[in-house]
This record gives structure tokens, sequence and C-alpha cells, in this order.
């Protein structure tokens, strides 16, 4: 993404949604009983590599006919895969993928937030936090957008708490895993969507500085770590009833 003003904004209608710290993956379809997943341009197929990745698969299978009952042919999802932590810890996630995107095949577009949210109702797919829209005019100031970085939606106040419990669990060593981790209440940045007429037209993304630093001064990248899983919110069942969008035989 390249440096945009604000004011070349100006007349355009913005969603903000919380930027969650997570794996890109990807839900599409060649037939009803072709499921395929990705991350980032490849197809999941396997391997050490993708072991963070063990759940995503295991729940796109139990809820592949509602999946297909939304998307068919038509339609590819793309959301944050958030079992593994990266830098920030999770403690209250309201799942582990949340869905930010889908494509359409056929218009050749990404749907916009209306069209998204109409899309997927009922179903069991959870999406990111939607923080607030505005439209842009040139009077907006920066600080208009940027006083949304609040604390994250997906943490609670003993995340530094449950950060340690669950590194005592999982046997690793709690200070090497704090060091990884970003001491800051706040969420990782904002993410930004230019939206008209039913699609989105532009993206853009602030990431908090000090975020950058703890990734910086961590010394290693997150897939060469033990994984160490953020948590979900009290009460989410990951693999819960598919609503109705179709029923999967367990």
């Amino acid at each position: 993404m390249s440096q945009v003003r604000l004011g070349d904004l100006a007349g355009h209608h913005l969603v903000v949604e919380e930027k969650m710290d997570g794996a890109n993956a990807g839900i599409r379809f060649d037939g009803p009983d072709h499921l395929l997943l990705q991350s980032r341009g490849h197809f999941l197929t396997g391997g050490y590599r993708e072991r963070h990745f063990d759940l995503f698969k295991a729940w796109a299978a139990r809820h592949r006919t509602a999946l297909w009952n939304i998307m068919g042919n038509r339609y590819l999802m793309f959301g944050e895969w958030l079992y593994a932590k990266h830098t920030i810890f999770y403690d209250a996630l309201p799942h582990y993928f949340l869905e930010f995107d889908i494509f359409d095949l056929e218009r050749h577009h990404f749907l916009d937030t209306p069209s998204r949210k109409a899309l997927i109702a009922g179903s069991p797919v959870v999406s990111v936090p939607v923080l607030t829209e505005v439209d842009i005019d040139s009077r907006t100031r920066t600080d208009t957008l940027t006083k949304w970085i609040g604390y994250s939606n997906a943490k609670s106040p003993n995340w530094r708490t449950r950060l340690k419990e669950v590194a005592a669990r999982e046997g690793l060593e709690p200070h090497r895993i704090e060091s990884e981790t970003d001491p800051s209440d706040l969420m990782e940045g904002l993410y930004f969507k230019v939206e008209a007429e039913g699609k989105v037209t532009d993206r853009l993304k602030w990431v908090r500085a000090d975020f950058l630093t703890t990734v910086t001064d961590s010394g290693s990248h997150w897939l060469d770590r033990p994984i160490l899983p953020n948590q979900l919110a009290q009460g989410v069942d990951l693999f819960g009833c598919d609503g109705p969008f179709g029923e999967v035989t367990p």
C-alpha cells in the first residue's frame, strides 16, 4: 500500500475496522465437494509449517455445507486466522477465523461491508470488528480517524495474566514469551476501506509505531517460534451449529 493524503479521500465513504494480528487465510470452492483453503497466494496442502492452520482446516471441513451455501463457486472469502500468537496476545477472541473480505469472482470486485454482512448473516462466519463509518470531506482531520485506536476488542483486562498461564500450560518460558509480545492494551492499528456502489474501491492501513518496534525488537519471526495459542472469549463454540445455512453430519 502506498501513502495517501487524507485530503485525497474527500468525498469518499470510509469503513474503519480493527486491524488484527494474525495470518491471512482464504476459502473458496471448486464445486460443492472441493473445498480449497489458502494463505497468501498458496493453497494449504499440509506440512509442519502449516500446523497453526490445523484447526482452520477442521473448522472449514465441519462447516463445509454452510460455507458452500454462502459462497458457491462465485465468492472467495478472506479472513484473519488467529490461532497462533504473532506479536499481540488475544484472550477474548469471538472466533479464530475473522472474515474481512469477500471477492466476487463473477463481477471481479470486493463486496462492500453491507453486502458482506448480508451474505454471511446467520452463518458460522464471524467478521472483524467494524469500529465506525465516516464520510470524508475537506474538513476531516487525521485525528478524527486515529482516535479510534483504542483497547482491542479481543483482549480482556486480564490478558497479561492469561498470557503467563497459557505459556506455563504450553511449557514455554514466560519471560521469553513476554519479550515477544506487544505490551500494550491497544489494538495493532486500523484498517480502512473506501466503499462505493456496493464494492471496495480502495484500502489503507495505519499501524501503531510502538507495535512495529516490538516486532523488530523480538528478534524472531512468529513462524519460527513454538505455537502459543490465542484464547477464545468465554462461551465461544468454535464448532457450533451451522444455523439456517445447512447441517453437516459430524
